[in-house]
């Protein structure tokens, strides 16, 4: 499609929301019954087909994730040392009282649990990727 097919659509798109949006709800409901339909049952129609378009948008979504997630190489992290990386978690958590973490079991973080937390840090940039040398 080319882009000038693609902006006509658009601004097509964008009169007929308009047109709906200027349209009261009485009229809307006078134009339906007028084609002898049930408003009630085109109401209904119209939630379980807007209900498929937002699953299929969100299951792309996942699947786009899934793909972008796949294509990025699966090469070993490199990390400071697990003494090193508990003071980075705790210095960031010091420096900003908004973030906040729950563990499974409450009591004790695992070494994967420290790992994990510590590279979700290091990805929302709360800590600093230099240290990870």
């Amino acid at each position: 499609m080319s882009i000038d097919s693609v902006k006509t659509l658009d601004a097509i798109r964008r009169l007929a929301l308009k047109d709906l949006d200027e349209t009261s709800d009485e009229d809307l409901r006078a134009e339906i019954v007028a084609k002898g339909d049930d408003p009630e049952v085109v109401a209904c129609s119209v939630a379980i087909e807007l209900d498929a378009i937002v699953a299929a948008t969100m299951r792309e979504d996942a699947a786009a994730a899934k793909n972008r997630a796949a294509a990025i190489p699966a090469t070993s992290k490199r990390r400071p040392t697990l003494a090193r990386m508990k003071e980075l978690i705790e210095s960031a958590f010091r420096i900003d009282a908004n973030l906040a973490t729950a563990f499974r079991e409450g009591t004790h973080q695992s070494d994967a649990d420290l790992q994990s937390l510590y590279d979700d840090l290091v990805e929302l940039g709360k800590i600093g990727p230099e240290v990870n040398d």
